[in-house]
């Protein structure tokens, strides 16, 4: 794979802080910031909570209605790569993927983070690493979606890992997968100035039908929340200021 020498590095970190009976996840890159509070009796979610304090487009806070399908999921070991009674293209993708991986966090009491890293994020060819805690879990290079790696994710694609993934992968790593997935394809979007979209309805060629928003009965009224991007995170430490611990 050629050496990457980018200038575009995206980066996503998620906090998860849990209690006997709280789950705390907070998520925040360039583009999003969201803090979930979840209720739960030590077997199952009793209660969901979200605030959405940065999002790409004006009716990204009203998907939070839709998370309270999680109400009574069971805590789990493993992550569920999905869950039929739950349509998540009905949801917002970004509180969806977040509540996916509490419903494995909420099991266990602590303080956990993710931080991933995208260099050349908007390019063919990119370096994508994932640490949790410190400890580098994940550490690809990517051409498009398909990894070149030292370990057993090598010649996957990221497009169609996830059986792949569910029938080979441990709870860790699969986990860690589950998280680095939703990074790398959001990270591609560093080179699009959604400034210049008016509205999510504009963009429907590509995204019709993924999410919450990009519903053809709703894509057309969400409209742009300009200014929402980020330009100024040159690393995890400008992520989740005011939810990390020092």
């Amino acid at each position: 794979m050629p050496a990457l020498d980018s200038p575009h590095v995206f980066f996503r970190r998620v906090i998860f802080d849990v209690t006997e009976t709280q789950c705390q996840v907070a998520m925040e890159d360039e583009h999003h910031y969201f803090v979930l509070t979840l209720g739960h009796d030590g077997q199952r979610i009793t209660s969901v909570d979200s605030t959405a304090r940065r999002t790409p487009w004006t009716l990204c806070p009203q998907a939070a209605a839709r998370l309270q399908e999680f109400v009574g999921q069971p805590l789990r070991q493993r992550i569920a790569v999905n869950l039929p009674e739950i349509d998540a293209k009905q949801q917002c993708t970004h509180q969806y993927d977040l509540l996916m991986v509490a419903l494995v966090q909420a099991a266990r009491p602590g303080y956990r983070e993710y931080v991933s890293r995208v260099v050349g994020a908007m390019h063919e060819y990119r370096h994508a690493e994932l640490w949790l805690n410190g400890e580098k879990l994940l550490d690809w290079r990517l051409r498009g979606t398909a990894i070149h790696s030292n370990d057993q994710f090598d010649q996957q694609d990221l497009r169609s890992i996830m059986p792949w993934a569910e029938q080979t992968l441990d709870d860790r790593l699969l986990e860690a997968l589950y998280v680095q997935r939703r990074s790398v394809m959001v990270a591609a979007s560093k080179g699009v100035n959604l400034d210049l979209i008016k509205n999510a309805g504009q963009a429907m060629v590509a995204r019709a039908g993924a999410c919450f928003v990009f519903q053809p009965e709703r894509a057309e009224q969400a409209i742009r929340v300009i200014g929402s991007t980020r330009q100024d995170v040159t690393g995890p430490e400008d992520l989740l200021v005011d939810v990390a611990r020092n």
